[in-house]
């Protein structure tokens, strides 16, 4: 296939494989043939072609895996003096602050790993499709048509984003802007985005490093 549109057999399975887990209704039985009139993901038109699927950098999470740190620290730290265990009360307290609050942790984790995941922007060759979901119930579900971004913006900022590999893209239109922000590989993603805006007759580009 024609490498403009960067839609080779690897990103087909990436594709195939972020639906699947999107929705349970997609499964390994629906591979990648939306050349054949088949949906790759939900609200797909007829005829429309998936060119790209990307998502958040891991280390936007990093925020809640360090407080959860934090707090299993502070949960368990007290069982370490041998003062709690002189007042039966007051060890059985401690002990059960130390169970609990790990799970409640990891619940949180969970929670937050959930919203990572299936957040995730689908790159047709006519539109952005931005996925947003918070928690299990919250999916919030956007779309900017390719033809009508005026200009595509990256920007890689500081010296841990640049270590990790991470960076905003911005992508402007007359309507108002779409920031999608702690992008993972956004040099890379920024390319092929920039070739499907071109493509379907989006405006002139400028980048911002």
């Amino acid at each position: 296939m024609s490498s403009e549109i960067w839609y080779s057999r690897n990103l087909n399975t990436q594709v195939r494989v972020r639906i699947e887990r999107l929705s349970p209704m997609y499964n390994r039985s629906m591979s990648g043939k939306s050349q054949q009139g088949e949906k790759l993901f939900p609200g797909q038109h007829d005829g429309e072609t998936v060119v790209l699927v990307f998502h958040q950098h891991p280390l936007v999470m990093r925020k809640a895996l360090i407080l959860g740190l934090l707090a299993i620290l502070v949960a368990v730290l007290p069982l370490d003096f041998p003062v709690v265990y002189e007042a039966p009360a007051v060890a059985s307290f401690f002990i059960k602050v130390a169970l609990i609050v790990p799970g409640v942790v990891l619940l949180a984790w969970v929670y937050r790993w959930i919203g990572w995941y299936y957040t995730i922007y689908l790159v047709t060759d006519r539109r952005i499709v931005e996925i947003k979901q918070k928690g299990l119930w919250d999916r919030q579900v956007e779309e900017w048509q390719l033809e009508g971004i005026s200009n595509v913006n990256y920007h890689i900022g500081g010296f841990q984003a640049v270590l990790f590999g991470y960076g905003d893209i911005t992508a402007r239109t007359y309507l108002g802007n779409l920031e999608m922000k702690t992008i993972h590989k956004p040099v890379e993603v920024h390319g092929r985005l920039l070739a499907a805006v071109r493509k379907a007759g989006g405006g002139s580009t400028q980048l911002r490093n």
